[in-house]
């Protein structure tokens, strides 16, 4: 069979003399497990490490890029190291399924404008083990397949997990304040005093936050 331009593109990515050799034949090692164990029926994508905005850890963009490649997956170059200090792979390794996930909905689903993270694309990763928002803020549950995966590949994930560190919406960026009522109804309002009662349960919203 004659290799694909994303064949020859992983090859050389794979050979070259470079910072990201080992990290990007990880990357096309991991995206082939993924795809075949958890059945995202993926056409190729070219993957990248290059620098994301600060509060992007990885990105799906559909259609073709400059060079004409259908689809690609980008990891942030500070996310796999960062200050010189490897970032814990396993991590890493959901962010590049988080992006797949992306590009499973593109192929087989309904995604939402801009690759907003509606409710379809939320529930496919959480049948993963992703729990993501709405904003791609993403945690880990320790008892799902993603976590399988990982153990039965050697890679190591502490007992413990903590959240992710990276908040798409850093504290003090927004002036929204979270409202919430007893049947945990949430709002998002601006205005510093607002009254306002749930027509589910008839109480008041409070302030959260």
């Amino acid at each position: 069979m004659t290799p694909t331009i994303y064949d020859q593109l992983a090859a050389h990515q794979t050979t070259e003399a470079w910072d990201f050799r080992e990290v990007l034949a990880n990357f096309h090692e991991w995206r082939e497990r993924f795809n075949l164990e958890f059945k995202l029926g993926l056409s190729s994508y070219a993957i990248a490490v290059e620098g994301l905005r600060k509060t992007r850890l990885g990105q799906f963009r559909e259609g073709h890029n400059g060079f004409g490649f259908q689809g690609e997956i980008i990891i942030a170059r500070r996310h796999v190291v960062n200050n010189g200090t490897e970032t814990a792979w396993w991590r890493v390794l959901g962010t590049l399924l988080h992006e797949m996930l992306h590009g499973w909905q593109y192929e087989h689903g309904k995604p939402g404008k801009r690759n907003y993270h509606n409710v379809q694309f939320r529930r496919r990763a959480e049948e993963l083990g992703l729990i993501i928002d709405h904003r791609g803020y993403t945690q880990y549950e320790r008892d799902s397949p993603f976590m399988d995966l990982l153990e039965r590949y050697g890679v190591e994930v502490p007992p413990d997990i903590a959240p992710a560190t990276t908040d798409p919406e850093p504290p003090g960026k927004s002036k929204l304040k979270l409202w919430k009522c007893a049947c945990v109804v949430r709002v998002r309002v601006a205005v510093p005093h607002f009254r306002a009662r749930c027509l589910n349960c008839g109480q008041m919203f409070e302030l959260q936050d």
